[in-house]
């Protein structure tokens, strides 16, 4: 009976020092890619993609790139021509680095381009334009391994800022944004 308990001991702190070894190494820069999802104000569903890359600083802080698109399809009620969303967002990343979990908060600025008709305001709004954008938000990363994970999910508040074809005044919208996918991560 002593011996199976010694080599369970045995076996329980070769994995934790396994997963002690991974904490301490970060990887240099990671690479996101996968299925985005936003709700916006005005209640609609939008699907489409969502590319990040990061470049870790330390382990614990990076500079992060954000990249989506998001597509509306015909509406057959109305017959509005379908449109499209792109956000481009930079700032900082933090992180939680715990052995197989990575969790993570970011801070993101910069703009989105809206497509001619894209619905916005519950109506197309008409022409096109790039307005300010932010995204607040994080998400938990499963490692697979030293060079993969599974983004379980990323959950961002996503503020945009765009004319009112109604009042023709600037106003912001306030959006939720869920993306998952897979993360490349290079030593």
């Amino acid at each position: 009976m002593r011996m199976k308990a010694y080599l369970m001991l045995a076996i329980a702190l070769i994995l934790l020092g396994g997963t002690a070894l991974a904490q301490d190494a970060a990887p240099k820069a990671e690479l996101f890619g996968g299925f985005s999802y936003i709700r916006t104000a005005a209640h609609h569903n939008i699907n489409g993609w969502n590319a990040q890359a990061a470049y870790n600083v330390k382990r614990w802080f990076g500079i992060a790139a954000d990249f989506a698109g998001h597509y509306q399809t015909l509406d057959n009620n109305t017959g509005e021509p379908g449109s499209s969303l792109h956000t481009f967002l930079f700032g900082p990343q933090l992180y939680d680095r715990a052995g197989r979990i990575t969790g993570f908060a970011h801070a993101l600025f910069g703009g989105a381009s809206v497509g001619d008709h894209f619905r916005l305001f519950g109506q197309s709004v008409p022409g096109q334009g790039t307005s300010f954008a932010m995204a607040l938000g994080g998400g938990i990363d499963a490692n697979i391994d030293d060079n993969f994970a599974v983004r379980i999910f990323q959950a961002d508040y996503l503020r945009l800022s765009a004319t009112s074809p109604f009042t023709n005044e600037s106003e912001g919208r306030n959006n939720f944004r869920l993306s998952l996918g897979v993360v490349f991560k290079i030593k």
